[in-house]
């Protein structure tokens, strides 16, 4: 049984999830970022107010093997109950039952925070990814053609939803 503990990210703990978000960065589609971030420029992206935003540190036996959030959808107020949602993982930690265990965290989060529509985005060449959601009860509800360019390729995007 594995063991994951979510918790709300220290200083160290961020500068970790840097190194983590950036790796996905310098080597993956699964952001479309094309330069490493700094810890600024990363509590921009999955930070700003616990009120609405959420990220939390996923830990084993102390070691920040990932972190997930959730963002707004968008910034109108007619959004409000829709979010983003992002789980990343240390590449070895994937497929082995720790992003299940995020992503139902933040589904619960979502719910307390009255949020009804969670949200995801992804290349269309993240194949894990796409099946990961769809494991787990989201639709695949839209499709954005060359969307997106990284590492010299035009790349497809799909939205999917969960309605909880």
């Amino acid at each position: 049984m594995i063991h994951l503990d979510i918790r709300t990210a220290g200083e160290k703990d961020v500068e970790k999830m840097v190194e983590i978000y950036n790796h996905y960065v310098r080597k993956t589609t699964v952001t479309f970022n094309t330069e490493e971030a700094d810890t600024c420029q990363f509590l921009e992206t999955f930070y700003a107010d616990e009120e609405y935003y959420t990220l939390k540190a996923l830990c084993e036996e102390d070691r920040i093997i990932g972190f997930c959030s959730l963002n707004p959808f968008n910034k109108k107020e007619a959004y409000r109950r829709s979010a983003y949602v992002s789980v990343y993982l240390l590449p070895e930690f994937t497929g082995r039952g720790f992003g299940k265990k995020a992503l139902l965290y933040l589904e619960e989060t979502a719910s307390s925070k009255n949020v009804h529509s969670l949200i995801a985005l992804i290349c269309t060449e993240n194949e894990r990814s796409c099946g990961f959601f769809e494991k787990h009860g989201y639709r695949r509800v839209g499709e954005l053609k060359q969307a997106g360019e990284k590492f010299g390729r035009l790349l497809d995007v799909v939205y999917y939803q969960k309605i909880i």
